[in-house]
């Protein structure tokens, strides 16, 4: 692979090397997720619970708009994220193990696009039965992204011990925000939630910037 360089009316060829390659996906990633994430801890908060009750009804009814957008930005979410993992699986070579990382993600992305898109539908009048898609997306997406994830990182060779540590850190946190939602518990979801975003957004411009 090769890059020109204009030097006044010359012009020479060099090589590119692999980290000057751009890493786009890991970015948008982080991007989009830090959205999402403010959007569910600001506007949203009042109406996600896993036991809902009539005074988040009545908040999602008055704020209907902004409860949309939220979930548009978490499907948003969801597909750079797919995209982040189609990229690493790139950056891997395409080894089975990372085929079946980004297949399981992938099954993630439709069982969250399922839930959040009932959530985006509900409006004033209907039962507020917000309670079993959030299971869904926290459940079964969630726990598929991080199990993905964790395969991934096990492919990955020469990783420091710092930023696997990190990795790991995330993913299992992934799976005990999975264990808290099966649990039913809003206090642990929303706490495991905060830690996860809080490491995830900056670990993938870290993570992205070392996979290029």
């Amino acid at each position: 692979m090769t890059g020109q360089v204009h030097f006044g009316c010359r012009s020479v060829l060099r090589p590119v090397t692999l980290h000057e390659v751009k890493s786009g996906p890991a970015w948008l990633c982080a991007i989009v997720n830090g959205a999402a994430a403010l959007a569910l801890a600001t506007v949203m908060a009042p109406g996600v619970s896993l036991a809902p009750t009539p005074a988040g009804a009545a908040y999602v009814a008055e704020h209907l708009l902004p409860w949309r957008i939220g979930w548009s930005l978490w499907i948003a979410a969801a597909l750079a994220l797919l995209a982040f993992f189609w990229w690493w699986g790139s950056r891997l070579g395409w080894p089975g193990m990372a085929r079946l990382a980004v297949a399981l993600a992938a099954a993630g992305v439709a069982a969250d696009i399922s839930a959040e898109s009932m959530l985006i539908a509900w409006s004033g009048g209907q039962p507020f039965d917000v309670g079993p898609p959030l299971r869904q997306s926290g459940i079964v997406a969630n726990g598929l992204y991080s199990v993905a994830g964790a395969i991934l990182t096990l492919r990955t060779p020469r990783l420091p011990r710092w930023l696997g540590q990190w990795s790991w850190t995330i993913w299992l946190l992934g799976l005990a925000l999975a264990l808290a939602a099966a649990a039913g518990s809003d206090a642990a979801s929303r706490l495991l939630t905060a830690a996860l975003f809080a490491l995830f957004v900056p670990w993938l411009v870290v993570f992205g910037r070392r996979l290029a």
